[in-house]
Order: structure tokens, then C-alpha cells, then sequence
């Protein structure tokens, strides 16, 4: 038995006088050590995801067919270059296009029932809290299904009726040059940009407490206009990485690649810092029975972190 005495004996263990990591070492030693779990989690959001992903990737179709972004991209691209194919840059920009559009809203705005049962397990993740990805994924995706659909069918609303209404915008101020209609374009801007702010603490309200979809969104809403730097920091990560991957990549592997190992570094980024921040400043204050923080007020849903 002396072969397996290593193998009996204790570990140092955890010194409880070592201090809590938190920010990006917590993130960091998270993703190392979850890192299998992770890439399940992300997997399983990726491929109950897809039929979402198509929708955005033909709005997409349409939206660049409107814009003329395809067209003014490939002609100048062909005149820096003559050997460049025309109808070639025009169909490779356009796939490149769409794919980074579908990929960006499905990352940054979430994809109802999936997102909500990511959102569950990677709390689990940030929380130190025992999770299995699969089982208890499948729990929150059918608990929370009816609101993560509301959730799609108003992204989809917004996604449609606010392009529409920023190219109107646009169209009208490129005709006229008019500050007004500048000035309405740039609203509709700052308004997808708000909406975008939002969604990672949409989901982890959802899949912590039990309150209606109106207050879910007001508090989220609250929420990331309260903790503006910290949103706009890790959302612009994001959006960094996703562009990036595009660009050095080619569409279709950078879009498998985000679907399985980039949701690690876009994703939950997010996702991470929408439960510190609840987990700071809403259940801790909840718990103590305090006001310190405006937003806490209109979190009167049940908690139901367990």
C-alpha cells in the first residue's frame, strides 16, 4: 500500500486567512479552473442558440442590402487593389458582414431560454456555487422559457423597428444635412447602445429573482446607467474581441471558434461582472436590509439564489 500513501494524504488545502480574489484575478482563476465547464456551457448556448443566430444573420442580409455598406467597402477595396476580384469582395464582405452582425447580437443581447440558463450556471461559476452545467442548465432554460422568449420577441422588435428608424433617420439627414435629424440618428445610437447595457443584467435578474418582465427591465435598465463605467468597460471588451476574430479570421471559423471557445472572453465577461455587481449591491444590501444603493428599491421580486 506504500505506492498509494501519496495519494492518501491531505492537501495544503485553502489557507482561510487568504484573501478573497476578486475583479479580474476572481475572473481569471475561474476561467482556469472551469475551463472544461465552461466550454460545455458555451457549447450548449452556441447550438440551442442557432436558429437565433440565423434570424439575426438574414436581418443582417437585409440591413447591409439597405445601408450599401457591402458595395462602398468592396469598391474601395478594389481600387486600392485591381486584382481584386469586384463580385468576390462583395460576396466575401457581405458574409463577413452578416456573420459579424448575427454573432455580435447574439453575444452582446443574448438568445432568450439559452441565455438565461447560461446565465444560471456561469453565476454558479462566479459564485463558487456547485453547479452541473448540463442538468441544471436544462432546469433554468424550461423555468425561465416563457420570459426568455418575451426577451427575443422584444429584441426582435427593437432590432427591426430601431434599424429602420436610424436608417429614416439617416436617409432624411444625408438629403438635408439637418442638425435635427443628426441629432435624432445619434439618439437611436445611444439608445441600442443603452438596450445593449442592459441585457447581462436582463438575464442575471431573471434567473435570480422571481419578478415580472417590466421589472426586470427597469432594474436593468437602473442597474447599468447606475454602474455605467463598469458596463460600457466590459461590454466594449466584447465587442472588441468579436470584431478583432473577424478581422484576423476567416468568417466561418472565427464565427465556430466565438460559438465554442470565444464566449469565454465575450460572454461571460459580461455575464461575470452583471453578478458581482448584483451580488454586491443588491442581494448583500437585501440581506442586511439596507438602501445603500437607489436601484435596490425596485428589486421587489423574491430572491431565489440558492
Amino acid at each position: 500500500m506504500g505506492l498509494f500513501n501519496g495519494y492518501l494524504k491531505e492537501g495544503p488545502g485553502v489557507d482561510k486567512n487568504e484573501p478573497k480574489k476578486r475583479g479580474i484575478f476572481l475572473y481569471t482563476d475561474i476561467v482556469i479552473h472551469k475551463f472544461s465547464k465552461l466550454l460545455g456551457a458555451n457549447c450548449l448556448l452556441f447550438v440551442t442558440s442557432l436558429l437565433w443566430i440565423a434570424a439575426l444573420y438574414f436581418f443582417s442580409a437585409m440591413f447591409l442590402t439597405n445601408t450599401g455598406i457591402v458595395e462602398r467597402i468592396a469598391n474601395a477595396i478594389s481600387a486600392d487593389n485591381n486584382t481584386i476580384n469586384l463580385e468576390q469582395a462583395r460576396a466575401s464582405i457581405t458574409v463577413m458582414l452578416q456573420l459579424l452582425m448575427a454573432f455580435a447580437i447574439f453575444i452582446l443581447w443574448g438568445s432568450g431560454p439559452s441565455s438565461a440558463a447560461y446565465s444560471y450556471v456561469t453565476r454558479c461559476f462566479t459564485r463558487g456555487v456547485p453547479v452541473w452545467v448540463a442538468s441544471d442548465g436544462w432546469d433554468k432554460f424550461k423555468e425561465n422559457f416563457k420570459q426568455g422568449m418575451l426577451v427575443v420577441i422584444i429584441d426582435a422588435v427593437v432590432l427591426v423597428f430601431g434599424a429602420n428608424a436610424m436608417l429614416f433617420y439617416h436617409s432624411f439627414y444625408a438629403a438635408t444635412h439637418s442638425f435635427i435629424w443628426m441629432l435624432m440618428t445619434y439618439m437611436m445610437i445611444l439608445v441600442f447602445v443603452i438596450y445593449t447595457l442592459m441585457h447581462p443584467f436582463i438575464y442575471q435578474i431573471m434567473v435570480t429573482f422571481e419578478c415580472s418582465l417590466v421589472t426586470i427591465y427597469k432594474n436593468a435598465l437602473l442597474i447599468s446607467l447606475a454602474k455605467l463605467p463598469g458596463s460600457v468597460m466590459t461590454t466594449a471588451i466584447s465587442a472588441a474581441v468579436i470584431v478583432l476574430l473577424f478581422n484576423v479570421m476567416n468568417p466561418v471559423v472565427a464565427a465556430l471558434f466565438l460559438g465554442v471557445f470565444g464566449l469565454i472572453v465575450t460572454r461571460y465577461v459580461t455575464e461575470f461582472y452583471a453578478t458581482r455587481v448584483i451580488e454586491k449591491n443588491v442581494l448583500r444590501n437585501m440581506k442586511e436590509k439596507t438602501a445603500a444603493e437607489p436601484v435596490i428599491e425596485y428589486l421587489d421580486g423574491e430572491d431565489t439564489t440558492e
